[in-house]
């Protein structure tokens, strides 16, 4: 074989060798092709792909990552990119998976926006008030923003009036506006404006409603309730009150008006002196079991007797109705008889007082004004409030009622007078009053319908007087008066 025929089937041999290895090649390329066609890769971030927007200030930012699968198997994920939420921008965090040599990528975007406006102060000078027509002096203003930091000098401001107008804006586009009210000097006090009459009269004793006010300021609005009111109504005392209102604004102007409150005295019947000689009986602190007893002694005899009672509980109803059907006087003794509570004060007395009068007046429909201080008008256990007597005898009286103290006491109060047997007791209290009228015209005795023994004497004295023509009646609104010298 020469040379040349065996170059020839060198090459012939080489070209099929070629040939073969590019099938090869050529089908190993179709299969990687197949192979990474059926390759199916997901990625999925945690909460969803769409873009995640946070509020500077506010929000933080968690990385949640992100699942993925290939051809069904759980695959690795690979995070890359970070948020700082301290500057504002646009990121991009990356999430990357791996199956085989296949590799898929997602991206979420997250936001750092500012949202929050920035604050302006205005400074205010609390001593500055321009007055009318004067230029105003800019007082001083701060703007800030919790980005952009001090934005002071970026404040724009027009005037409109007397309205200062502030506004400005920070990198992202958030505006504040504010405005100052120009507060110029105000030269007018407030208007004071009373509701009902300047001068009321109402009768001691009643209450006094105040009728209401209002006041304006042609700065500050409505004042009312910034109103002070001096002066009081003494509605237990007959006088005239002057009640003073006072508003005063925030530039010192002050009004004033007043209203004048008249208590009137209740005018008091006019006295009838009787004739001839009378005992006025009184009895005080029942009713008691005793009283039934004693109103059938005094109608036994004809004679009339005044009781001032308190509030004791014992068949009040019955009592009382049978002390007003028998023509005796029914008066107001004390709700309570606790002297500390009753001497207080002013009002504490009258609460009993009334209080004493609606029961009477509810068991028997009858409204007395007849009545005898607890201690009578002479007591000094009121003391530990000074002068308080001296206020109430007047008070009562400017209210309608008459109060009635005694001449003569029959001591039956006091047991260490009262020894020995019960009618050696009894014969004591009626030899005390018997004794005690010595010939007196009109006398009111002080008795207590709670002892045996002085209700036993009443019809001794009832005895002894009528054969000493005295008559026994009871005491009225129309009586004349026994009033002690008050000693507080």
């Amino acid at each position: 074989m020469t040379n040349r025929e065996r170059r020839h089937n060198r090459a012939k041999a080489n070209t099929k060798k070629m040939l073969i290895g590019g099938a090869v090649l050529a089908f190993l390329l179709v299969v990687f092709v197949i192979i990474t066609l059926n390759i199916h890769i997901t990625v999925t971030p945690v909460g969803g792909t769409e873009p995640l927007e946070l509020v500077y200030g506010k929000d933080i930012y968690v990385e949640e990552g992100a699942v993925a699968s290939g051809n069904g198997d759980r695959l690795e994920v690979e995070t890359s990119g970070s948020v700082d939420v301290t500057k504002l921008g646009t990121y991009k965090i990356t999430y990357t998976a791996r199956y085989l040599w296949v590799s898929k990528s997602v991206t979420r975007e997250v936001k750092v926006v500012d949202k929050t406006a920035p604050v302006i102060t205005l400074k205010t000078d609390p001593n500055y008030f321009p007055v009318p027509g004067e230029t105003y002096q800019e007082e001083g203003y701060t703007a800030t923003d919790d980005y952009d930091g001090d934005l002071t000098t970026q404040v724009q401001m027009w005037l409109e009036g007397d309205v200062i107008h502030y506004t400005v804006s920070d990198s992202s586009g958030n505006v504040t506006t504010v405005a100052r009210d120009i507060l110029r000097k105000d030269m007018n006090a407030p208007v004071i404006t009373l509701k009902g009459e300047a001068s009321i009269t109402i009768d001691a004793g009643t209450s006094y409603d105040e009728p209401g006010f209002t006041a304006v300021d042609d700065r500050d609005g409505d004042i009312t309730n910034q109103v002070e009111i001096t002066g009081a109504v003494n509605i237990y005392r007959a006088g005239t009150y002057v009640l003073t209102y006072t508003a005063t604004d925030r530039f010192g102007n002050v009004a004033t008006a007043s209203r004048i409150v008249n208590v009137k005295a209740i005018q008091q019947p006019p006295v009838n002196h009787p004739d001839g000689k009378v005992i006025y009986l009184t009895f005080d602190d029942g009713p008691s079991s005793l009283t039934m007893e004693l109103v059938e002694i005094l109608n036994k005899y004809n004679a009339k007797a005044t009781f001032f009672v308190t509030n004791s509980g014992y068949n009040m109803k019955a009592i009382f109705n049978a002390i007003v059907d028998g023509g005796h006087g029914l008066g107001i003794h004390t709700k309570t008889h606790i002297y500390n509570e009753i001497y207080a004060s002013e009002e504490a007395f009258f609460n009993d007082l009334y209080g004493m009068q609606k029961i009477i007046k509810d068991c028997t429909g009858v409204t007395t004004t007849l009545m005898r201080f607890p201690g009578g008008s002479s007591n000094t256990i009121s003391r530990f409030n000074p002068g308080i007597m001296t206020r109430l005898t007047q008070a009562v009286q400017d209210q309608g009622f008459q109060y009635f103290d005694w001449h003569l006491d029959s001591q039956d109060s006091d047991p260490s007078k009262f020894t020995g047997t019960d009618e050696e007791k009894t014969a004591k209290v009626a030899a005390n009053v018997i004794e005690g009228i010595s010939g007196r015209q009109q006398v009111v005795i002080l008795q207590h319908d709670i002892f045996d023994y002085s209700v036993d004497a009443v019809e001794q004295i009832l005895i002894w007087g009528i054969q000493n023509g005295y008559s026994f009646q009871a005491l009225t609104p129309n009586s004349p008066v026994c009033h002690h010298t008050v000693r507080n």
